[in-house]
């Protein structure tokens, strides 16, 4: 005789056979969720290898186009600059326009204006800080005034140069340092024309 059948038969009642159903269904209907929502942004299965197309058909070698070459960031244009004596220990660690890559420039060089941002450090004390500074041409800064139809101009601290020279618009740049700042004070500077 054979107990071990109607045992098994004997302890499942019909409400926990409702039971293991329902949580079967829920199991079943969480993982058809998932997937659902596993495949809102990507397409589908189906379409995923027909995004990849090739652009021409010659061989990878003999590509026309050439790569995109990014302009320096605004640690390499500071580490291209020559180690100004007139600054001490100080260094230029950013240097960099809001608008225009610093290398290498405006398009026209006679028409710019832009905001510059520069990071100083000293090494000595640890210190880093920021100096902006609007740098434009005189056509430049025409081409604002008409483009926005402003009657006048404000910026305070201003550097005006007669076209893009980043050499030139540097070394207005440690001019301004040296004059604004208390560290340079007791050192001699080399004299600066104001209005």
């Amino acid at each position: 005789m054979n107990l071990y059948p109607t045992l098994v038969a004997s302890t499942i009642s019909p409400e926990d056979i409702m039971k293991v159903l329902i949580f079967a269904l829920g199991c079943i209907a969480l993982l058809g969720l998932g997937r659902w929502s596993s495949r809102l942004g990507s397409g589908g299965y189906e379409d995923a290898g027909s995004e990849v197309r090739v652009s021409s058909s010659r061989p990878l070698g003999q590509q026309e186009e050439s790569p995109r070459v990014w302009a320096p960031g605004a640690e390499e244009v500071a580490a291209s600059f020559p180690l100004d004596p007139l600054l001490g220990k100080i260094r230029i660690k950013k240097f960099f326009f809001e608008k225009v890559d610093a290398i290498p420039g405006p398009d026209d060089p006679s028409v710019f204006a832009d905001e510059l941002h520069v990071q100083l450090y000293d090494p000595d004390s640890g210190h880093w800080w920021w100096q902006s500074y609007f740098v434009a041409t005189p056509q430049g800064l025409a081409q604002i005034l008409r483009e926005k139809a402003w009657k006048y101009l404000h910026a305070p601290q201003i550097l005006v140069l007669p076209r893009y020279d980043l050499e030139e618009i540097r070394r207005a740049v440690v001019s301004r340092i040296m004059a604004d700042h208390e560290f340079f004070n007791d050192k001699e500077q080399a004299e600066e024309e104001s209005l």
